[in-house]
């Protein structure tokens, strides 16, 4: 039988076939039929609520997108939550998820990640948006996500029963509130603007057609783009509210038409206001009095995909100039004589560069010496001040556990590391200080080889006290002598800013020299 054949109660049998092929209901009997899944009708929402309404505004702005805009809506994904407005993610016909309550937004950012290309719209209530998932939506707005989030606020948690929720008017009742809500709600635009959205508006469902033009703007708008739309719940909202004339039997079939009725007259079109501005009113008994609608903001700024491929382009040179100087990087001949199990302990407070020192010694090994390596490290809370330590295994063979053991030299340069570090050193190890820094206790252990050296001071008289920490480590590697010296030089050149090598690299050389005299006087 063909399409415009079919009959009125063929439709009506049609209206509960369970096929999912569009052929069965693309009939040309509506002019959203392409964009209804009509085997999912008739839908569950109440009589006089205003979520059909935003869903036929919702699809007329994709249609016009289609036919204006050259949009392909096979590249349209709708996202949504738990709740009412939930439950248009099931009744449009594009590829459309149902998500856990709160996590709509997670799921389209993911969603939007893997595939850069899609047209993310997350259509969810504010139970949803802004209570469960109101943490999702501050960061998604701040991070400028190309989402459209269309937001239905119903003033309650709908479908589970009318509990107050996120956006409940101060002092208006709810089966959780019966003597009027205490709590103050949020002004959902006026929270996308602080979370940075960049496109925001709010429209009631009165406003069908101001609605649809502006979601045709949300959802080319670049970047996050944030719609609320007033539906108040007619089953539970209306019937504790005096908007929608209470429990009164005369006009309970027609509670949600009252209150749009009422949110007509209250209603205040301000575009440009400013979203703090743009607060829902009430009167000492939850009565709204004024509801400002309109688009409040329409600024771009650059959308989280561009600022990456920007950043991007950033790292591509920056990787291009690493790998450069990585080929250009001197190749020198390795060791090859076999050296047992090498452990090196290095103590100090941050800012003394003690991480970086165990950094350096650990490159020098691998790169340069063609021995093996571990580096691990350890601090205190304080970024500088506080304990630092750094830990280094060198080995001829591959190293099976990363952590010190038993260590054979220790290079420290505080205090505290002295105190701390000294008691693990291994029999006979070989324990190096900054003397300007350390004083030798009355107890020191007289099992284990101690050498000092005023490196802060030879560094001082270098000019930059900053390179205190490489005369440790060239009278370390004069001393302990497990990587060469041409090794350390290199790793130490390759580690410390370009203005700074030559001063570095004088006072590795210092230390170097310090820790030879002392070896030929030993």
């Amino acid at each position: 039988m063909a399409e415009d054949q079919i009959s009125n109660n063929d439709m009506l049998e049609l209206s509960w076939h369970e096929s999912y092929d569009p052929g069965d209901w693309v009939t040309g009997l509506h002019p959203m039929d392409t964009l209804l899944r009509g085997e999912r009708l008739p839908h569950i929402w109440c009589q006089g609520c205003g979520l059909g309404t935003a869903l036929t505004t919702f699809i007329g702005a994709l249609q016009w997108l289609e036919k204006n805009q050259d949009w392909n809506l096979d590249k349209v994904s709708v996202v949504s939550g738990i709740g009412c407005t939930g439950r248009v993610a099931g009744y449009i016909r594009l590829d459309s998820f149902h998500t856990t309550h709160g996590r709509a937004l997670p799921f389209a950012t993911g969603l939007k990640l893997a595939n850069p290309e899609l047209k993310l719209v997350v259509f969810s209530g504010d139970g949803d948006i802004a209570g469960i998932g109101g943490n999702h939506f501050i960061h998604a707005a701040r991070r400028n996500l190309d989402i459209t989030v269309i937001c239905v606020n119903n003033f309650n948690y709908g479908m589970t029963g009318g509990q107050v929720g996120p956006t409940t008017p101060h002092g208006a009742r709810a089966v959780t509130t019966q003597y009027g809500n205490f709590e103050f709600p949020f002004n959902l635009p006026y929270l996308a603007a602080a979370g940075g959205a960049s496109f925001m508006a709010r429209w009631t469902v009165l406003h069908a057609r101001r609605l649809e033009w502006t979601l045709r703007e949300a959802m080319l708008h670049p970047g996050f783009s944030f719609v609320e739309i007033i539906a108040p719940c007619s089953t539970s909202y209306a019937r504790w509210n005096p908007e929608g004339q209470g429990l009164d039997p005369q006009k309970l079939r027609r509670r949600g038409l009252e209150v749009m009725k009422h949110y007509q007259k209250v209603g205040k079109i301000a575009h440009g206001t400013h979203p703090k501005d743009a607060n829902i009113r009430v009167d000492e008994k939850g009565l709204i009095t004024e509801i400002v609608e309109g688009i409040f903001i329409d600024e771009p700024k650059p959308e989280f995909q561009a600022s990456i491929n920007r950043q991007a382009q950033v790292a591509k040179k920056r990787w291009a100039a690493a790998n450069k100087a990585l080929e250009e990087r001197p190749q020198l001949p390795g060791q090859t004589d076999q050296i047992p199990r090498t452990e090196v302990q290095l103590g100090g407070f941050g800012g003394q560069g003690i991480v970086s020192a165990g950094r350096i010694i650990g490159q020098a090994a691998t790169i340069y010496d063609k021995r093996e390596a571990c580096f691990t490290q350890s601090y205190g809370p304080e970024a500088r001040g506080g304990a630092a330590g750094a830990q280094v295994v060198i080995d001829s063979s591959p190293i099976h556990h990363p952590h010190l053991i038993e260590p054979s030299s220790a290079i420290i340069m505080s205090q505290e590391a002295y105190a701390r570090y000294i008691p693990q050193l291994a029999v006979g190890g070989v324990l190096l200080i900054d003397e300007g820094l350390v004083t030798i206790s009355g107890d020191h252990r007289k099992d284990i080889i101690t050498y000092g050296i005023p490196a802060t001071r030879l560094a001082e008289e270098l000019g930059n006290t900053r390179a205190a920490n490489t005369v440790m480590l060239g009278f370390w590697a004069a001393i302990v002598s497990v990587i060469s010296k041409a090794a350390m030089r290199q790793s130490l050149a390759d580690s410390v800013p370009a203005k700074t090598i030559d001063v570095n690299l004088k006072a590795f050389d210092i230390g170097y020299e310090k820790g030879s005299a002392v070896r030929r006087h030993t």
